[in-house]
């Protein structure tokens, strides 16, 4: 029993005492979280495609040689087909430039910018889902507390009036039988704060092992966050970051079929070719030569109409998708909204039934003596105000759960966490 006591006595001073701003902290451990690092790939795999697509729009200089070495030859003094059996080396200097290709090249580029963007943008939703992940965990560990708080105060005062139990059947004044029923609501007692003990190490550890944090500055930063949190009042389609996403997608879909559909018509090229010709002998010899072509796409086999045809309804299907994403949120936040009205009707019912139970402990102390069950009863109502107690813990507790649900369903923990966009990638 002392040794709860003490571990309870060292929770409250890890609670209350002064710790460094953990704000920077705990972002910088979401940040870094293996999910997230994902998220960062993709953001760094999108730019690197954007610079290989602006690259092969630039100017392309090629260098070839081009050879002749007889091994065995024989023609006639009439055949002109050959003007020398004698050996030559040429090199071939090359240059190529696509004058207009009707925004073919830019619009694939756009397409990858699209969805350049629309990976930050899942790394912002992947953040506050991590977010919302790890300050879950401080609820938890946080009603644990709580609730080894209330149950540790309610086994001391079972402790003295099982000790007036005793007094009182060694003076033949009571049971044996409430003496054992007051032991057994001890045993139940500890073994709940066994187990509550044993949740609070799972969370730390876990905490620890996910984000390398310690609990502490978490719950004081959670305490911090929690009173200026707001709820939403409706899921603002405008507003979510999974609509930017969704149009994210489609932007670059639309981008991607506005290329294809260029590769239909005609791509003007200009290249010019520089020749040294039998460069083993001299360079005095060579040619500079310009070429204009116009290249024109006949016939594919109706390649690129299926191709277009099959973008425009992946279009259709992402906006389809985003409307039921949409009305899922909808529906998730009028569920929540009843659950958190039914948590409030639960917690006035709650104080009613403490402050009762309260009422009757106090009758019960003043009455002492008067009646022979008096400790025993005593006993009885401490244990159903802890119980009473350890459901408001843990209504307030699911009452936090739920508005932290709901930020991160209106997609606004960034925002209401206070994350700047200078914290983000």
């Amino acid at each position: 029993m002392y040794r709860l006591l003490l571990l309870t006595a060292i929770i409250s001073l890890a609670v209350t005492s002064s710790p460094v701003s953990a704000t920077d902290d705990w972002v910088a451990a979401v940040l870094d979280h293996p999910s997230l690092r994902v998220h960062h790939s993709t953001i760094e795999k999108q730019q690197w495609k954007i610079l290989e697509l602006e690259a092969e729009k630039g100017f392309d200089f090629d260098i070839r040689s081009s050879a002749h070495l007889p091994i065995a030859e024989h023609f006639e003094h009439s055949f002109s087909r050959v003007a020398t059996s004698d050996p030559y080396l040429d090199l071939v200097f090359s240059a190529s430039q696509t004058v207009y290709d009707f925004g073919e090249a830019d619009a694939l580029i756009d397409a990858e910018r699209a969805l350049r963007t629309k990976a930050h943008l899942a790394f912002a939703n992947g953040f506050e889902q991590q977010t919302h992940s790890l300050f879950s965990l401080v609820i938890q560990h946080q009603k644990a507390q709580q609730t080894i708080l209330i149950v540790t105060a309610a086994q001391a005062d079972i402790d003295l009036v099982q000790t007036d139990l005793v007094h009182r059947f060694e003076a033949g004044l009571g049971t044996l039988a409430d003496i054992r029923r007051t032991q057994l609501s001890q045993i139940d007692l500890e073994t709940q704060v066994i187990q509550l003990f044993n949740k609070m190490n799972a969370v730390e550890h876990l905490i620890s092992s996910d984000y390398g944090l310690a609990i502490e500055p978490l719950i004081l930063a959670w305490n911090d966050i929690e009173p200026q949190l707001q709820l939403a009042a409706r899921i603002d389609a405008q507003n979510l970051r999974s609509s930017a996403i969704s149009q994210g997608s489609q932007t670059s879909l639309r981008h991607q079929r506005s290329s294809i559909a260029a590769q239909k018509k005609p791509k003007v090229v200009v290249d010019l070719n520089t020749t040294l010709y039998d460069v083993t002998r001299s360079i005095s010899n060579y040619r500079v030569a310009g070429e204009f072509r116009v290249t024109f796409p006949a016939f594919d086999s109706g390649y690129r109409s299926a191709k277009m045809a099959s973008i425009s309804h992946a279009i259709t299907a992402e906006q389809r998708a985003l409307e039921q994403v949409i009305q899922q949120k909808a529906l998730d936040l009028k569920t929540s909204k009843r659950q958190l009205d039914d948590l409030k009707l639960r917690q006035q019912e709650g104080v009613k039934k403490y402050n009762n139970l309260t009422l009757q402990l106090n009758n019960m102390k003043l009455a002492l003596g008067k009646t022979a069950n008096d400790h025993a009863g005593l006993a009885s109502l401490h244990t159903q105000i802890a119980s009473t107690q350890i459901d408001l813990v843990s209504i307030a507790s699911g009452m936090q759960q739920l508005l932290l649900d709901q930020v991160l369903l209106s997609e606004q923990i960034i925002h209401q966490f206070n994350v700047t966009s200078e914290q983000l990638p």
